[in-house]
């Protein structure tokens, strides 16, 4: 039986009672799912999932992502990200953003396995972009229902350009632009399967506002991080070994806190690109 905690009014929940040693049943992880959708981002607290277990998980959500052109993976489970972060390799997630969002279909879900954590610091926190429409002033909402936002990859510019003499920077930088594009997405969504409304923005990844100036756009977007950076949107998680996070990528955000290094920190990801059931949901 699934026991499950609210974490806050927002969102985030700690679910309790499952054995990841063994399959999960459909009936179990159709309640797992039905709390994704609710709380938005979930947890299993010390689950101690193999990678196979972590890897077959994910797919019982749907169609997982193909390996990542750039970070490392498990030996063995190509699939399966290794986030291993020190002083030597800090780490480029610290910065509110929904995952990829530059790409012409944003994934689904994420679920991310702690291994190695510092003693102290590495938390991660998460906040809710529904919470964030829902707050909004109504004239706001009635100005941005009509406005789409350029995103484009952002701060992984920095993984093209840093660190390297200014014509391979160039024709690094170039050629990852080519390869990972642009996007145009509404600023105001609708989620596919629980209908919430959401603010579909985030500053690591939110180039310019459609049809405004770069003085105007680069207003709006300071001011869509000054309202979206609020505590009343968001929760935070002091990692475990073993601990489990999975999160609905299309309605949250989340930053990695870098404040352990020089400490290792080692996590492992895999990412749900396609939702099965807003798949099936569609064709009905």
């Amino acid at each position: 039986m699934l026991n499950i905690n609210k974490i806050t009014p927002a969102l985030g929940a700690i679910i309790s009672g499952v054995d990841f040693s063994k399959p999960i049943d459909g009936k179990t992880q159709h309640l797992i799912y039905d709390a994704l959708l609710e709380h938005q981002v979930i947890f299993f607290r010390g689950a101690e999932i193999s990678p196979a277990a972590h890897l077959n998980f994910a797919k019982s959500f749907g169609q997982i992502d193909e390996p990542h052109p750039i970070y490392p993976h498990v030996d063995g489970f190509e699939n399966i990200v290794k986030l291993e972060n020190n002083a030597d390799t800090p780490p480029d997630t610290n910065s509110w953003h929904t995952d990829l969002t530059f790409k012409p279909e944003q994934p689904f879900a994420s679920v991310l396995v702690a291994r190695v954590v510092p003693e102290v610091g590495g938390d991660t926190l998460w906040a809710s972009t529904s919470a964030a429409y829902e707050r909004l002033p109504e004239r706001m909402k009635a100005y941005l229902s009509d406005l789409k936002a350029i995103h484009d990859m952002g701060d992984f510019r920095n993984n093209f350009s840093v660190n390297l003499d200014v014509e391979t920077g160039i024709h690094k930088l170039n050629d990852a632009v080519g390869r990972f594009g642009h996007n145009i997405r509404p600023l105001i969504e609708k989620h596919p399967v629980s209908g919430k409304i959401f603010l579909n923005f985030n500053e690591a990844f939110v180039n310019h506002i459609v049809d405004l100036t770069t003085n105007e756009s680069n207003a709006l977007k300071t001011w869509l991080a000054n309202h979206m950076n609020r505590p009343e949107i968001q929760m935070r998680w002091k990692w475990q070994v073993g601990d489990i996070a999975m999160w609905d990528n299309r309605i949250t955000m989340h930053y990695a806190v870098a404040d352990y290094l020089p400490a290792y920190r080692c996590m492992n990801r895999i990412t749900v690109v396609s939702d099965q059931r807003a798949a099936s949901s569609q064709v009905a």
